[in-house]
C-alpha cells in the first residue's frame, strides 16, 4: 500500500482569460468522463475538479482539453505545478499496480463550441 492512499486528488485548472467561460465549457464537456467525481467552476478562469488517480492524471485531463480547443496557463508557477503534480500521480500509480505499459490511455472529448482553434484558423489564410 502506498504511502499516501489518497487516490481522489482535488487539483485547479486555471484558462488563460483569452477566451470568457472557457471553464465552464470544460465543466460541461468534463461531466461525462469517467473517473471525474466532482466539477466546479470557482471563479471564471478557474475549474475545481476532484478526480481518481486510478483512472485518470491531470495531465491526462489537460491534453485531452487542449486537443479540443481550450487554452490553459502556461506561467512558470502553473508548470512547476503540473510537474510536481505528474510526477506524484506517476509515482501513486505505479504503486498501486495501475499498468502503466505503453502510452497513457487519453481521453475522448467532444469538441466544444469555442469556436475553430488558431491552428484551424490557418487554413483559411
Amino acid at each position: 500500500m502506498p504511502l499516501c492512499n489518497d487516490i481522489i486528488k482535488n487539483r485547479t485548472i486555471r484558462f488563460k482569460l483569452s477566451e470568457p467561460d472557457q471553464a465552464e465549457k470544460a465543466r460541461q464537456i468534463l461531466a461525462d468522463v469517467p473517473g471525474i467525481e466532482h466539477l466546479e467552476v470557482s471563479e471564471s478562469d478557474c475549474l475545481s475538479i476532484s478526480y481518481s488517480v486510478e483512472e485518470l492524471t491531470l495531465q491526462m485531463i489537460e491534453s485531452a482539453l487542449r486537443e479540443v480547443g481550450f487554452e490553459l496557463d502556461d506561467s512558470i508557477v502553473s508548470n512547476l505545478k503540473r510537474a510536481v503534480f505528474s510526477y506524484c500521480e506517476e509515482a501513486l500509480r505505479a504503486s498501486i499496480g495501475v499498468d502503466q505499459a505503453g502510452a497513457q490511455p487519453k481521453i475522448k472529448l467532444q469538441r466544444s463550441s469555442l469556436g475553430p482553434r488558431a491552428d484551424d484558423w490557418r487554413r483559411y489564410v
